[in-house]
């Protein structure tokens, strides 16, 4: 992989994994709306040409079409906001619940080891996400921010040619990417269309259990490129 292919795959990993965290932080507004049906989010999701990006592709435009649809816009956001507080906040019980621990042990268990190891990634990789310590800590929504949080410090070392802590982020990635997202994303994803059928955060959630599979073949490939050169040559 050359540098400028390199730099490509890199950002844009850091570009939907933004998206993807900014979907799952917080309601949506008319800008974000904006930018999940604009042209270049389209081309971002489509960048790399593999079995899987039909796929992909149509799972993103299906979550565009419940966010901004060509008619009816505003109604559509106003909708997602209220789905965003059904289904994230309450007050009614979570009937999908949004929690790493729910899905890999069936209760909420605050000091399980699951909950400690995401903990301790956040800790060892330096990088908070966004609403630490007002959420829970594997919450769907920290959990993606903390990868969209190394996405972009991977682009940014390798743009500043500090080629070790590129490689760094890319390990932690892979390794939280493996370790909890991959272990409980498809679970999330059909309790929601179990019980939030139809809903963009249903398919939100369908396109980033996509996109974490993707995303784990990306974050090999790199590694692997990086382990095929010397340091100063990432």
């Amino acid at each position: 992989m050359d540098a400028d292919t390199k730099e490509l795959v890199l950002a844009n990993r850091q570009f939907v994994w933004g998206l993807i965290a900014r979907g799952f932080a917080e309601e949506p507004d008319a800008a974000f709306a904006d930018i999940v049906a604009g042209e270049h989010a389209r081309e971002e999701v489509g960048l790399v040409e593999d079995d899987a990006t039909a796929d992909l592709v149509a799972a993103f435009e299906a979550a565009a079409g419940l966010i901004a649809p060509a008619a009816g816009r505003d109604a559509a956001i106003a909708a997602a906001r209220e789905d965003y507080t059904r289904i994230f906040v309450g007050p009614s019980t979570l009937a999908a619940s949004p929690w790493e621990t729910m899905h890999t042990t069936g209760k909420r268990v605050l000091f399980h080891r699951d909950i400690l190891s995401v903990r301790d990634a956040y800790r060892q990789a330096g990088l908070l996400p966004e609403r630490c310590h007002q959420v829970a800590d594997d919450s769907i929504g920290l959990e993606c921010d903390f990868m969209a949080k190394l996405a972009a410090d991977a682009l940014a070392a390798f743009q500043e040619g500090a080629g070790q802590r590129c490689q760094d982020r890319l390990l932690q990635s892979l390794t939280f990417l493996t370790d909890h997202l991959l272990r409980w994303i498809d679970s999330l994803a059909d309790a929601m269309g179990a019980h939030y059928p139809d809903t963009f955060y249903t398919a939100l959630a369908r396109f980033t259990a996509l996109w974490c599979c993707r995303d784990e073949d990306l974050l090999n490939g790199l590694l692997e490129d990086a382990r095929s050169v010397s340091p100063s040559s990432v």
